[in-house]
């Protein structure tokens, strides 16, 4: 089940922003605190800790976005390493493989150290589609208002 909750949300993400170019990625909205590119690094950055915890526990991804995607940062700190908005969907695309692949053997591990009150991943997995599915509704909620934007409305 929760490999097909994972599969619909990371394919409605997906459709999202298959139009979404950098410009717009980019974009911070003037009462916004991030951007598309930002709500989408984070995303991929928080799940990699709620489905594969700390570097030693399997997390691929989290020295490469979490300088620049953890909570409380935002695009004004970028420094322009990150990964640009297309390299981004790439990772996205692949860290769902990943998750899917690994669904099985995480559910049933305890996590190094707890994450938000949450001791097992068994836990934080199903934390991470609650949260993947409210940060694909900013990114859907800033799409539409830069269409907006764009169309002068």
């Amino acid at each position: 089940m929760l490999e097909q909750q994972f599969q619909i949300s990371y394919n409605m993400l997906s459709n999202i922003i298959k139009d979404v170019d950098e410009k717009q990625a980019d974009f911070q909205l003037e009462l916004a605190k991030n951007n598309i590119k930002w709500q989408l690094g984070h995303l991929i950055m928080a799940n990699e800790s709620f489905v594969f915890g700390s570097k030693e526990e399997g997390n691929i991804l989290g020295e490469k976005l979490g300088k620049s995607f953890s909570p409380g940062t935002s695009p004004e700190s970028f420094t322009g390493v990150e990964p640009t908005f297309q390299e981004l969907k790439g990772i996205l695309n692949q860290q769902l493989e990943r998750i899917l692949n690994a669904l099985d053997v995480q559910m049933d591990k305890s996590r190094k150290e707890p994450l938000a009150n949450m001791t097992t991943f068994g836990e934080t997995i199903s934390f991470a589609i609650t949260h993947t599915n409210y940060h694909i509704g900013q990114i859907n909620l800033m799409k539409t208002m830069l269409t907006k934007l764009d169309q002068g409305v």
